[in-house]
């Protein structure tokens, strides 16, 4: 009986050994079988024969400009035709289009990647149900260009790491001297300052002066219609990194300089003071700004448009008005100037205004977002078959010169390569982009010539050496250092990029929008009714009752785990 049990035992642990070994010969088959397919090496082709396997499916969201089929961009195909890997592409319209995803994924009718639309939210919120599979061994593995920048940059790679220690994707990162790290110029009429007598402003009282006297100034534009106006905001318009609600850029002039962005709309006013989250509308810097833009109210210095919406959420009612042949207003803050100053002559009568000095500090606003837009840019799903392509093609597309065309856009439309090696940007005698093939604007030619928007790197080390520095932002760029963008990187701590937890994101999305209403009601009403001073006590209390301290608390637990990571 005991001989008869041991020779059961014998027999089953034979079985056993024999399954593991079936099961560990069936994987090195499969890894050899891999192996004869593909070039995982950084070798091109990275699949050898396409035949050989089932077409990888691609999301892809697209931009509202492109009449041209994804698979068909002059980009698209250089890359595929150099990698050799077969795709089948789901083009998805932009307008909805986190619907439409989330439809998919809720539905299990996902392909095997999406190449956009996947934000390091939406990744988070799927991360329970195993829809996107951890990225951060592939990225180890196949990705050698990659793991050099996030050693180059190690904030990228932090920024990567959601909660859980895992990444979900690879980032999309379009680094631009800080470009997006402060908005753009704020801009003060040269022209009109000469014929009042006044000088470019370099402290708040100054820059008052000089506003009263465009008031005062008459026929400034000379085209004998009384349109001039001194000053134009875009209250409550964060669009474009704050370039536009210009009231926040006064906000360090009296003690505490605030950041909103709608880009990172949930972190608005949300800043790092000595290494803690700090809700900065509750500081009373924010209170003396508002009874400082309600004297300007009152004394006729402002637009009466600054205060009505404009076409859309980013764009101000103003900005419409930079349209014409004619000057009409006297300050204003601006995104990229060549694009919103549309005539060359009146763009030229403007400056920007150096960092103004005001009684209890400096101007200025560093934004919350970061270089790397985006963590989860491509994002692989569990029905695909080949992840270690995909990651392979995203190491294809950290080659330098491959990020840069397939973020602008390619060889013989964007750029012409000269002969110091360099892509130089196609521009005609007078600095603007050459179009083919009948596009109207550099926008609708680059929706139609690179899917962009990919996972790929850009850094601003590559400018002088690998490409240009983006034309249409050379002034932007230029603008921005003359209102001191330096000085203010250096002096205001933003939050930083961080990837939050299912719970924090539930926490954030319920309070955020009472907090938000609270700022804007009293914002609003203390420049146009004024009485801020009376009306502050309240304000505060209000912001207590919306929920601001458990805001504040649930940002710094997430500041806390990206700082220790």
């Amino acid at each position: 009986m005991r001989n008869r049990k041991i020779a059961t035992l014998i027999s089953a642990g034979t079985l056993i050994f024999s399954m593991l070994a079936g099961a560990g010969s069936a994987a090195a088959d499969e890894k050899k079988a891999g192996e004869n397919l593909f070039n995982l090496d950084g070798t091109l082709p990275i699949v050898k024969d396409a035949s050989s396997m089932d077409p990888i499916t691609i999301a892809y969201v697209s931009p509202p400009e492109k009449t041209v089929a994804v698979a068909e961009m002059p980009m698209t195909k250089k890359i595929f035709d150099e990698t050799g890997i077969p795709v089948e592409w789901i083009e998805i319209p932009s307008d909805g289009a986190t619907e439409k995803i989330n439809l998919m994924l809720n539905g299990g009718d996902y392909p095997d990647v999406f190449w956009n639309g996947i934000s390091s939210d939406m990744a988070i919120q799927y991360s329970d149900q195993d829809i996107f599979i951890p990225t951060e061994d592939l990225i180890q593995q196949y990705c050698p260009r990659l793991m050099d920048i996030f050693e180059k940059r190690p904030e990228y790679r932090k920024g990567s790491v959601a909660p859980n220690g895992h990444s979900y994707g690879f980032p999309y990162v379009e680094e631009m001297y800080g470009l997006v790290k402060t908005p753009g110029p704020f801009l003060i009429n040269k022209n009109w300052l000469d014929k009042v007598g006044k000088k470019v402003p370099t402290t708040v009282d100054e820059w008052v002066d000089c506003l009263k006297a465009f008031r005062d100034g008459g026929d400034l534009n000379g085209n004998g219609v009384a349109d001039e106006v001194p000053y134009s905001f875009g209250m409550g318009c964060d669009g474009l990194f704050n370039s536009y609600d210009t009231f926040n850029y006064f906000t360090g002039c009296f003690g505490s300089a605030d950041s909103v962005c709608s880009a990172n709309a949930q972190a608005n006013h949300l800043r790092i003071v000595d290494g803690k989250i700090h809700f900065t509308a509750a500081d009373d810097a924010f209170r003396k700004t508002a009874n400082f833009f309600n004297k300007l109210y009152s004394e006729n210095l402002i637009d009466m448009d600054s205060f009505s919406p404009g076409p859309n959420a980013d764009t101000p009612l103003y900005i419409s008005k930079m349209s014409g042949d004619e000057a009409v207003i006297g300050c204003l803050g601006t995104w990229a100037p060549v694009n919103e100053i549309v005539n060359p002559k009146v763009r030229s009568q403007y400056v920007a205004i150096p960092r103004l000095t005001g009684e209890d500090g400096k101007g200025g606003v560093e934004v919350n977002y970061s270089e790397m837009a985006e963590t989860s840019m491509v994002a692989i799903t569990n029905k695909c078959k080949y992840p270690e392509v995909i990651a392979a093609l995203v190491n294809y597309c950290m080659d330098p010169e491959i990020s840069v065309t397939l973020n602008w856009g390619p060889e013989g439309y964007t750029y012409v390569k000269g002969d110091d090696g360099v892509l130089h940007f196609n521009l005609d005698k007078d600095g603007n982009i050459i179009l083919k093939n009948g596009y109207q604007s550099f926008t609708e030619q680059r929706a139609n010539t690179t899917p962009g928007r990919g996972s790929l790197v850009v850094l601003s080390d590559y400018y002088g050496k690998v490409a240009d520095y983006t034309w249409d932002a050379i002034d932007l760029l230029q603008g921005q250092k003359e209102n001191g963008k330096e000085e203010i990187m250096e002096d205001i701590d933003a939050v930083p990029k961080m990837m939050l937890t299912l719970e924090e994101q539930q926490t954030i999305a319920r309070i955020y929008p009472q907090v938000a209403n609270v700022v804007d009601t009293f914002q609003m009403n203390a420049i146009l009714q004024g009485g801020a001073d009376n009306l502050w006590d309240q304000y505060l209390n209000d912001l207590k009752s919306a929920g601001v301290d458990e805001l504040v608390d649930t940002y710094q637990g997430a500041y806390e785990r990206f700082s220790a990571s």
